[in-house]
């Protein structure tokens, strides 16, 4: 891992210092793909020249210039999101994280100055960028977003608690078309992380005005909204333009076909089993010798059904490229097939704090149960209960680590009692604890709570990322040992996007991501309860207390609160220091108090590529904390 004490920390604070990122100049012609040669010349494309900004970003291949041409064939278990089409099509931020995983590089911005007192943001974008519509991309996309989505009570009833330090809403000022100034209530020096990921995309922080213009009651007449309205078949005018505000290409179907966006591939159909995307023509990043990019011409994203038949698709040669729904498990089998599938299997090291993060629901809406999860002496025992070595060598090839869910030992904020916590495999003591509480044993081994019901907890997920389902029957197996009834279902994201911040599951697992120094100061998910979502299922009343600023949900108790206080001190102190000892103190009270159970984590990912896709980095960071594969730079992957 390379997120040090000498990384991203540091780069948050620096303060009053401009950081500023010359693109390289070519000052010589630029190039671009056939078919758009093909389009200038049928007059239905301006110029490469003219399509380019002042100065487009410069990529250095990983391997050598590529060349132009090719459809990239991937799929998806999940047409929600794209998955491995996210990962090619993947996210244009405003600044974006180098590929060491801890620089800030200029991206839509070119330069950026915090004060000294962390308070005020002054963000210059990229001249000449322009959405692959043609029309430019400048301050009053940003200012859109603000004034006319995030102010409007009417769209966001709830301010973002995201630009929201100290409780005040963020104050944006559009200083000229490529010039803004952001003024926080308290010191943020974590806005340049949100600038760099999910905030800070279009979707996020910048729409096309000119697209959503129309659909926005205070430029569009009111015929023109009430058709709008009719046509799509909703109920009111917000639920019609957050409809059409879907713009994000990760999201998938949501996408309408030619959406503008500022990524280097835009969705231009759409069937039952597929999505299409061709290239952006107005895509603003060239190689070192002119050509603009991307290489690839078409990329084709088909939606299966599972994971298995996602496995059958690469052993068959079917897929160019492939890593969402990969898994270490089946590492073996890619590697047989690897002549026969003419592909090439390479390990990148993921950032997951853990690979399997179990969440007991401890605002269960079950009092007996909640009591029982409530009890650190239950949360020990199952996580002193778990066998994480038999875990490791069952689904990791043994190259994974036992830890406890905590930062990457990297981290500013890492400390090896944080990892160790409850994670050695001791099933005596972890009956001892159970025996303690008075969960005594029924004729079938099965414990009783308190009511002298069988203790049965059923824990729901969806399959992504990580072997869940079986990763589960493991800790199942265990648990039998210790009395516990663990039953095991899968459910659809749909199903967990309900019943997760519905407070209606007993338990669920995620992989801890958010778990290095890119995200962790400002998503500490796991351990906070700060984020009301259907990942999080280990305190969504809580979550939802705090979200909605005490409106609903359930007040937490002080331990939370204490978590929520550290983490806002976290958030806005520009002494490094405090900082750190802030993010320790959330970590400390995770070690001792086990919110949520880690199992192993720090495994590599296999990465499936085809033998003739090149610029393929053998190695780089991957996870949701660095956006997967964007420090691979996927725009310059090319077919050879």
């Amino acid at each position: 891992m390379r997120f040090g004490k000498s990384g991203l920390v540091q780069v948050l604070l620096i303060g009053i210092l401009t950081l500023t990122f010359s693109s390289l100049c070519l000052g010589a012609s630029y190039y671009e793909a056939p078919m758009l040669t093909e389009m200038v010349k049928a007059g239905k494309l301006p110029s490469v020249d003219e399509r380019l900004p002042k100065e487009p970003i410069v990529i250095t291949p990983v391997e050598m210039v590529g060349s132009y041409g090719g459809t990239m064939r991937v799929v998806t278990v999940r047409p929600q999101i794209m998955e491995d089409g996210g990962l090619i099509n993947n996210h244009e931020t405003i600044i974006r994280l180098g590929a060491d995983g801890k620089t800030i590089e200029a991206n839509l911005a070119t330069a950026w100055e915090l004060s000294e007192d962390g308070k005020t943001l002054t963000l210059r974008l990229r001249e000449g960028v322009r959405w692959s519509d043609g029309h430019p991309f400048d301050a009053d996309d940003i200012m859109f977003w603000y004034e006319d989505i995030v102010l409007d009570d009417e769209l966001t009833p709830v301010k973002p608690r995201v630009w929201s330090p100290g409780g005040y809403l963020v104050e944006i000022e559009k200083l000229d078309d490529y010039t803004l100034e952001f003024n926080f209530a308290e010191p943020y020096p974590l806005v340049l992380t949100h600038l760099m990921h999910s905030n800070g995309y279009e979707g996020g922080m910048f729409y096309p005005k000119h697209y959503l213009m129309k659909y926005h009651y205070k430029y569009a007449s009111e015929e023109e909204i009430q058709q709008a309205i009719a046509e799509g078949g909703f109920e009111t005018w917000a639920q019609m333009f957050l409809a059409k505000a879907q713009i994000n290409a990760g999201s998938g179907r949501a996408v309408e076909p030619e959406t503008p966006t500022v990524k280097p591939f835009k969705v231009v159909a759409k069937t039952l089993d597929k999505v299409i995307y061709e290239r952006n023509p107005y895509y603003w990043k060239v190689d070192t010798a002119g050509n603009q990019l991307p290489y690839i011409d078409r990329l084709e994203v088909e939606i299966l059904k599972d994971q298995e038949m996602v496995n059958l698709k690469i052993v068959a040669g079917e897929v160019d490229f492939a890593a969402f729904n990969t898994t270490l498990e089946n590492y073996p089998l890619y590697k047989e097939n690897e002549d026969n599938a003419n592909i090439r299997v390479l390990l990148w090291p993921d950032v997951f704090g853990a690979e399997l993060l179990i969440m007991l629901n401890l605002t269960h809406q079950n009092p007996v149960i909640r009591e029982i999860f409530q009890d650190i002496r239950f949360r020990a025992a199952l996580s002193l209960g778990i066998n994480r070595e038999e875990m490791n060598e069952l689904f990791f090839l043994g190259l994974a680590e036992p830890r406890q869910a905590t930062v990457v030992p990297a981290s500013a904020f890492y400390e090896e009692e944080f990892a160790n916590a409850y994670v050695e495999y001791d099933p005596d003591e972890a009956n001892r604890l159970l025996d303690e509480m008075g969960l005594n044993r029924g004729s079938d081994g099965v414990r009783l709570r308190p009511d002298g019901k069988p203790l049965e907890i059923l824990a729901e997920y969806t399959v992504v990322d990580t072997p869940r389902g079986p990763m589960l029957e493991l800790v199942a197996e265990q648990w039998q040992v210790l009395g516990v009834k663990l039953n095991i279902k899968e459910i659809s994201g749909d199903l967990q996007t309900t019943r997760a911040p519905g407070n209606q599951m007993d338990m669920t697992v995620w992989n801890a991501d958010k778990m290095t120094d890119v995200l962790f100061p400002a998503t500490p998910m796991w351990v906070v309860p700060m984020a009301h979502g259907w990942e999080n299922s280990w305190c969504p009343l809580w979550a939802q207390w705090y979200v909605t600023d005490g409106k609903a949900g359930e007040e937490p108790p002080e331990e939370m609160k204490l978590q929520l206080e550290r983490w806002e001190l976290l958030k806005t102190s520009v002494d490094e220091a405090a900082r750190v000892e802030a993010g320790k103190a959330i970590l400390r009270s995770q070690a001792t108090n086990l919110w949520t159970i880690g199992t192993v984590g720090l495994a590599p990912h296999p990465v499936i590529v085809r033998k003739n896709l090149r610029n393929v980095p053998d190695e780089s960071l991957y996870g949701w904390d660095t956006f997967w594969t964007q420090p691979a730079y996927p725009e310059q992957f090319f077919f050879d």
